[in-house]
């Protein structure tokens, strides 16, 4: 596909506008385009025999006029703050959390036009599952299709390369809190609801699947792989005994690999392939989704971490077999509850390979 220019939208100033989103009140707009509603939960069962539980999505289209974008991909209309349908956290903590460390709403200046609004984040499972997986729903509105998308600007270009994988060409980079004359707003479809629960869209994950991997087309018979997701160069989440954990995952054929070193082809090829990932709890295990049916996926956490990850309601979606290995935890490293950083016990993870 020829590569259309991105587009740059000139922020107008620097600076605060007079608004702060927690001084607003709080709006949930009626719903315009149902696509599906959220269903009774799913009850599934894991290799220890063990249930979890998880929900599918509320999926819907609105289109809003004169509205204005910030922060995470949070609305503003007219006076009012919309929240609900737009985040992965959708309950009322995570977006009161989301919004107090946030700041007045710049001004972003005004975008004449219509577009579809996608957004952006630093965090590639976030991106990926927040922002990427939203556009499926275009697919039941298909006059949305040819739309330029409204990308937050300092969202990486790798990431942004994604929508072309995708299909999509025209992409305008917005600036934070700016107005736009004529918005439409997929709803995002991979959420932790009130209840704390994972809640997907399984009808997105096809064609998500489809969109990038291209499924549709005969693949020539090609070598599967076996991969080791390291965190080692992260800034938390690691393993202190990573060194003899990839050494031991090495004499089973696993291949260490770094996915911020590798181009967006090189990590679907290897990926697309895999019969085996072993990765570590977090949004940066949402790349899963594109691995076989048959893949095999071993995800590293620890005891604390008692919720249910997006990538496990995945693995249930497209049948392939999962199992979280728990880490010994040693010392906290990061800003969240789940960043720790652990020891693996080598004998118990090869155990299970």
């Amino acid at each position: 596909m020829t590569r259309a220019a991105d587009l740059m939208h000139q922020c107008p100033r620097p600076g605060a506008g007079p608004l702060h989103p927690l001084d607003l009140p709080r709006y949930t707009p009626p719903v315009q385009f149902e696509i599906a509603k959220s269903s009774p939960l799913v009850f599934a069962e894991r290799p220890d025999n063990a249930l979890f539980r998880y929900g599918h999505a509320h999926a819907y289209i609105n289109t809003y006029e004169q509205a204005r974008v910030f922060g995470n991909g949070f609305l503003i209309l007219g006076r009012s703050l919309v929240l609900d349908g737009l985040t992965s956290g959708n309950y009322i903590q995570n977006q009161k959390e989301q919004l107090a460390s946030y700041g007045a709403v710049p001004d972003g200046g005004t975008l004449s036009g219509e577009y579809v609004l996608v957004w952006g984040s630093e965090n590639f499972g976030h991106w990926l599952f927040t922002y990427l997986m939203r556009l499926t729903l275009l697919y039941w509105k298909p006059e949305l299709i040819g739309l330029p998308l409204l990308v937050k600007q300092g969202t990486p270009p790798r990431f942004v390369a994604w929508l072309r994988e995708m299909g999509f060409s025209k992409i305008l980079y917005a600036c934070d809190g700016c107005r736009i004359e004529k918005l439409h707003v997929p709803s995002v479809v991979t959420y932790r609801g009130p209840d704390q629960l994972p809640y997907v869209f399984p009808q997105a994950l096809d064609l998500l699947r489809y969109r990038v991997l291209d499924i549709g087309a005969v693949w020539p018979v090609r070598s599967r792989t076996r991969l080791y997701l390291s965190r080692d160069r992260s800034r938390w989440r690691k393993l202190v005994n990573e060194a003899e954990v990839s050494a031991m995952l090495a004499r089973h054929g696993i291949e260490r690999v770094f996915m911020e070193d590798l181009t967006l082809s090189e990590q679907l090829d290897k990926i697309s392939r895999a019969e085996l990932i072993v990765s570590h709890c977090g949004a940066g295990s949402s790349i899963t989704l594109f691995a076989p049916r048959d893949c095999r996926i071993v995800e590293i956490g620890f005891p604390a971490i008692t919720g249910t990850f997006a990538s496990r309601a995945w693995a249930h979606q497209l049948g392939q077999p999962f199992i979280r290995f728990d880490a010994q935890p040693v010392a906290r490293s990061g800003p969240l509850a789940i960043d720790w950083d652990c020891r693996v016990n080598i004998a118990a993870l090869e155990k299970i390979l």
